[in-house]
């Protein structure tokens, strides 16, 4: 008998398993061959173990993993129905999931054949992997199908792999998937956080909080943002409280190795503890006189609110509630009465010692704080006051200089507004009751009066080199403080009343001179006084003497300098000449008879005077014109003489010369006489005139008749004189012919220079 078992590898994994130990690679089926028992049936025992031990190789292959089995039909010689069941999807990945969570997957299981399947079981292997959904065993009719939930849940990190493998009687096999998944670290996560607490000092807390993530999970515990010492696990409990952690913030850090959390803040309330009452400071004994009141007081610890309770002989005052008490106006049948007072709160109460309460007869009054003397300026008011004891109503009646003064009867009094006639007045008070009367010491007045100038500094004039002298009157009270001011700027030393000033020069001309007066109440400043320095007037240019001629005029002046105006008076010859009374003075026409005059001038202004030199008048007389009283002669020379010619005049000097040939002046001829250089034949026939001048005028000859070159000819007789001649013969000069007489009615005439012929 032969049969054949075939199973169908659903993954090359498989088939590669399946090939390597069977040796058929290439084929889709496994395919296990049973021979003949009767032909071999020395190899059955061998046959059946190779068959059980490929059926659980591959089963162990479903169970290493791969793409997964996605139906399995089940074989049977008998008349058993087949099934089939395929689960989608065929594999189920969960990627990466942190360690403490976990991560679900539907599957669905179908019966796609045409028999009923029950599911009687189902395995599921690998760490971490689990599956839920069905009650089993479960029958799915064929076409039905059953969902099943996969859950991976990571207990540590890194890769994971397991299967699900459901089986049923009615496969031949189980049909099984395959599924993987990462197991990562978790960051940790708060999931209950840290709530505040409220508790009573001397109490502990305890914060705790939730975490999740990838163990372990370290905590740390903060108060105020600083980290507390050894609080490093999931919850942490306080010390004992004081009221001081009132207020307190408390939170933790939750971390591993993927990082940390800080959770959120919880308050710590710290109520403080109820303290029952404590009595610190008892009620005092109290003496006071009939009238009067007294007052008991009592000073106590404990959780407020603390409430009081006076008692009079241990009977509960009405109203007296706090910590003090005030009695009413005492009698005498309240003496040795005692005082005590209850506190309370929530936590008891304590009652005071009580003191005793001495209730004397009525006093007389007694002056505790005397009226003090007052110092006021001028217009203010000044206020007394006194402090008495003794029994009440004490009266009161305020005295000025032992006179009641009306009106003025509490314990103070404040004057009306004060005047300088106030001053040292004094004032007490007389306090009385019904047991006497007591009067104060006097208190004395003091009104200070601000300076006031009553005499104002006046303006000053004086001359340079002279001193001035300011002062001032005042009234104030005294002492009176003075500082003299000069341009708004202290004068050193200056400190009294007046001020004299040194030696004034012409800069101090309008100085303003100012005083500052001042008390103990204020200050006050002077007005201004000007002070006015006049500078003696100086000759700075003085008169000049003057020449000149008789019927002309004269002028003098001067230039002076000192304070304006400046008066001027000219004198001659010492007497004040009428009207000359400005800086320049011109004279009336002069005569010979003013020559030597001397001219003087009296400069004068505020300050004094000044009297100019002397300045001399000269007065010469007038000039009288030139007159020639011997004319120059005509000259006959040889050639390669020199010819001379003279002038004599009369007039006023200086006369000026100046010689003319022909008509044009000669250079450097400018004398009486004028000599030519030696001469030549061209200068025969020249005339020579001259022109005598000065200051008045001048005078100048006739010129002669011009003359031809035949002029040396004996002249023709005619009723002009003829110039001699002189004629060389034979290296001797011949005498001069004369002509008759002529008249000497013309004017004179030019000389002419005439040259005599040589026959050598």
């Amino acid at each position: 008998m032969t049969f054949v078992r075939q199973i169908r590898p659903q993954c090359d994994a498989h088939n590669r398993g399946i090939s390597a130990l069977g040796g058929a690679s290439s084929r889709s089926n496994l395919q296990i061959r049973h021979f003949p028992i009767q032909s071999h049936r020395h190899m059955v025992p061998r046959l059946r173990a190779l068959f059980v031990l490929a059926t659980i190789l591959f089963a162990a292959i479903i169970q290493s993993g791969c793409s997964g089995i996605t139906s399995a039909k089940g074989n049977s010689t008998s008349t058993k129905s087949s099934g089939t069941l395929s689960i989608s999807p065929a594999a189920v990945t969960f990627g990466n999931v942190p360690v403490g969570s976990t991560s679900n997957q539907s599957l669905t299981v179908t019966n796609s054949g045409s028999s009923s399947v029950t599911i009687s079981q189902a395995t599921v292997t690998g760490t971490g992997f689990s599956i839920a959904g069905a009650s089993l065993p479960l029958t799915l009719s064929p076409g039905n199908s059953l969902t099943l939930t996969a859950t991976f849940a990571p207990t540590a990190t890194g890769n994971a792999i397991g299967s699900i493998s459901i089986g049923s009687a009615q496969l031949s096999s189980p049909v099984a998937i395959q599924m993987t998944g990462v197991g990562v670290t978790a960051s940790p996560t708060i999931t209950a956080q840290p709530v505040s607490q409220s508790i009573l000092a001397g109490q502990t807390a305890t914060f705790s909080v939730g975490a999740s993530g990838t163990a372990p999970l370290s905590y740390q515990w903060w108060k105020n943002g600083a980290a507390i010492s050894g609080a490093t696990s999931s919850s942490y409990t306080t010390p004992a409280t004081t009221s001081s952690d009132t207020g307190a913030q408390f939170t933790v850090i939750v971390s591993n190795s993927a990082g940390n959390v800080t959770s959120s803040v919880a308050t710590l309330t710290v109520t403080a503890a109820t303290v029952a009452p404590s009595i610190i400071t008892q009620p005092t004994n109290q003496t006071t006189f009939v009238g009067q009141t007294a007052t008991f007081s009592v000073t106590a610890t404990g959780t407020a609110p603390l409430s009081y309770q006076w008692q009079k002989n241990g009977a509960a005052i009405s109203g007296a509630t706090s910590s003090s008490y005030t009695t009413p106006a005492e009698t005498s049948s309240d003496n040795g009465a005692q005082f005590a007072a209850v506190v309370r709160n929530s936590a008891g109460n304590v009652i005071s010692n009580a003191a005793t309460l001495t209730v004397s007869p009525d006093p007389a009054p007694a002056i505790t704080a005397q009226p003090a003397s007052q110092t006021i300026t001028a217009g203010q008011t000044a206020t007394f006051s006194v402090t008495a004891t003794g029994t009440a109503p004490l009266s009161y009646q305020w005295q000025k200089n032992g006179a009641a003064i009306s009106g003025a009867t509490s314990s103070t009094y404040t004057t009306p507004a004060t005047t300088a006639s106030d001053n040292g007045a004094q004032f007490t008070v007389v306090v009385s009751n019904s047991a006497g009367s007591a009067t104060s010491n006097a208190a004395i007045l003091t009104v200070n009066s601000p300076p006031a100038v009553t005499t104002q500094p006046v303006n000053q004039t004086v001359a340079a080199g002279q001193a001035a002298s300011f002062s001032v009157t005042a009234t104030g009270t005294a002492p009176l403080s003075y500082q003299w001011k000069k341009n708004g700027t202290n004068i050193s030393g200056a400190t009294v009343s007046s001020y004299a000033t040194p030696p004034t020069i012409a800069s101090d001309s309008g100085a303003q001179f100012t005083v500052v007066i001042s008390n103990v109440a204020s200050t006050t400043t002077s007005r201004s006084a000007t002070l006015t320095v006049n500078v003696p007037p100086a000759i700075a240019v003085q008169p000049v003497s003057q020449t000149v001629t008789a019927g002309q005029t004269a002028t003098f002046s001067v230039t002076a300098t000192g304070t304006a105006p400046l008066s001027y008076q000219w004198q001659k010859n010492g007497a004040a000449i009428s009207g000359a009374t400005s800086s320049s003075y011109t004279t009336p026409a002069t005569t010979s008879s003013d020559t030597g005059a001397q001219f003087t001038v009296i400069v004068s202004n505020s300050a004094g005077a000044v009297t100019g030199n002397a300045a001399i008048l000269t007065v010469n007389p007038a000039p009288v014109a030139p007159s020639i009283t011997t004319q120059p002669a005509s000259q006959t020379v040889t050639a390669g003489q020199t010819a001379t010619f003279s002038v004599t005049a009369t007039g006023t000097a200086p006369l000026n010369y100046q010689w003319q040939k022909n008509g044009a002046a000669i250079s450097g001829a400018t004398s009486s006489s004028y000599t030519t250089p030696a001469t030549t034949s061209s200068d025969i026939g020249a005339q020579f005139t001259v022109i005598v001048s000065n200051s008045a005028g001048s005078v100048m000859l006739n010129p002669l008749a011009r003359r031809s070159p035949q002029a040396r000819r004996p002249p023709s007789r005619s009723p002009r004189r003829v110039p001699l001649r002189s004629t060389i013969s034979g290296g001797r000069m011949a005498q001069p012919s004369a002509g008759p007489p002529r008249r000497a009615t013309r004017p004179p005439r030019r000389p002419v220079l005439i040259l005599a012929r040589s026959s050598l």
